[in-house]
């Protein structure tokens, strides 16, 4: 919310083993965080409590609140286009979002953002973030609940990415940790170009699953000679990751005139990457998956009501004083009359107020969502890491026991071992012959059936 020239943001990251919530205000061009407030997952029944009594505390109760949703939810594909394609963004994203994503239509929010552009190869690089429908109403669901009235459902990486461009050099990683895991991002000229995050579980295989995500990172970046490329570290990492990141530096403190209250521990950095984007409104390469009409702002005039009854007594108070001549009857009934007027909207106010602060939060919405069915997600980055990269997808349909992909590669025929192999296929079969098109590429349709432990994850 704004007064004058003061602003207010509070950024909320969840999803990772801790709700972190950190309010931001900007004023005369400087930021300051001005409250952080950490809850262990899953929520207890008086987290509602302690949200009330954090926004209350520091007069927040009408700042924007931009939250990160969990990296698991959310599927993030890098594009590049022709620079020709950026003034009509959206649609041409539109046209080609079928093949981004393997849901429904109607089942599914999108945004994209314009993260980087080549003006000598003419092509601008756009971040489009997909989420379930489902995912988003149950987040903002659960949001009201705990009596946070949202402005934006965002992605930690595209937040973290705006506050840290200045501070990277051209080629860099930041890894991100979080208690459940790290999340990788990948910076190409300061602009993020790949992001994937990297799940604690199972930890026997954590080492080995990181390594692998590491390489990938890396490739994404266009250097000789990987071992050069800077690695920066924010939040706390978990082990086994940390051993693997004692090389890196920690993520230099954002060029933002920024301070910080003296008992605070580190900064919870997607949190206040996220209240940092509240405070930027129009930033055009912010991806925000709530849909505009959802989206709550602040109302210059909330408190009129209140104010406008204090003015107006104060003010036939004075004149009152000032002209006692006056016949005090008449005085006393304008009074009356402007009180009369006032008392309703000042009454349903204060009625918000309690009721905000008595709402009682259902932890249990935010670990249905957190522990939700993410099969496509997983099946999709499975299908991502086993083939290689001369394969390119043009279709894919999941049913519940099978999977059917068609598209073009190279050799068509090696494609069958890794997907045999992997813990998730099985019956791995070509549906029709291989053919080849006028660029000399195998033409493949496959089929393959789900193991059942791989159909049972949620």
């Amino acid at each position: 919310m704004s007064f004058g020239l003061t602003k207010l943001a509070v950024g909320v990251d969840w999803g990772g083993g801790t709700f972190a919530l950190t309010a931001l205000r900007r004023r005369l061009g400087r930021l300051a965080v001005i409250g952080e407030l950490r809850l262990p997952e899953p929520l207890r029944e008086d987290a509602g409590t302690k949200i009330a009594g954090f926004l209350d505390r520091h007069r927040l109760r009408d700042a924007r609140v931009m939250a990160c949703l969990p990296r698991e939810a959310v599927l993030v594909r890098f594009l590049d286009l022709p620079l020709e394609a950026e003034p009509q963004l959206a649609k041409v994203i539109g046209y080609q979002l079928r093949s981004i994503h393997p849901f429904q239509e109607d089942q599914v929010y999108w945004d994209c953002a314009v993260v980087g552009r080549d003006p000598k190869a003419k092509q601008v690089s756009v971040m489009v973030a997909v989420v379930e429908k489902s995912s988003v109403n149950l987040a903002k669901q659960a949001f009201e609940e705990l009596g946070l009235r949202l402005s934006g459902l965002t992605l930690g990486a595209a937040a973290l990415a705006l506050m840290a461009k200045p501070l990277l050099p051209p080629a860099a990683l930041i890894a991100c940790g979080r208690s459940s895991g790290v999340e990788l991002l990948s910076f190409r000229q300061r602009n993020l170009c790949a992001t994937q995050e990297i799940s604690l579980q199972p930890s026997a295989s954590a080492r080995e699953r990181f390594e692998r995500e590491w390489h990938r990172a890396l490739a994404a970046l266009p250097v000789s000679d990987p071992a050069t490329v800077p690695c920066f570290v924010c939040g706390s990492v978990p082990s086994p990751f940390s051993d693997l990141l004692q090389g890196a530096s920690p993520l230099l403190p954002p060029k933002l005139k920024l301070t910080k209250p003296k008992d605070s521990a580190g900064y919870e950095w997607p949190a206040l990457a996220a209240a940092s984007a509240g405070l930027l409104r129009g930033t055009p390469s912010f991806i925000n998956l709530l849909p505009s009409e959802e989206r709550w702002q602040p109302q210059r005039g909330a408190r009129a009501p209140i104010y406008a009854l204090s003015a107006t007594a104060a003010l036939l108070a004075l004149t009152l004083a000032a002209h006692g001549w006056i016949e005090r009857a008449l005085y006393g009934r304008l009074l009356d009359r402007e009180l009369r007027r006032l008392e309703v909207p000042a009454q349903q106010f204060r009625r918000q107020i309690q009721e905000t602060r008595a709402i009682e939060t259902r932890a249990a919405v935010l670990d249905d969502l957190r522990a939700g069915n993410w099969q496509k997600l997983r099946l999709l980055d499975q299908l991502t890491k086993l083939l290689p990269n001369d394969t390119w997808l043009q279709q894919l349909q999941i049913s519940q026991d099978t999977v059917e992909i068609y598209g073009s590669s190279n050799r068509a025929a090696d494609l069958v071992p890794p997907l045999e192999n992997s813990s998730y296929f099985t019956q791995v079969e070509f549906t029709s012959p291989i053919t080849r098109d006028n660029k000399n590429k195998e033409i493949f349709q496959i089929r393959m059936r789900l193991k059942q432990a791989a159909a049972r994850k949620d």
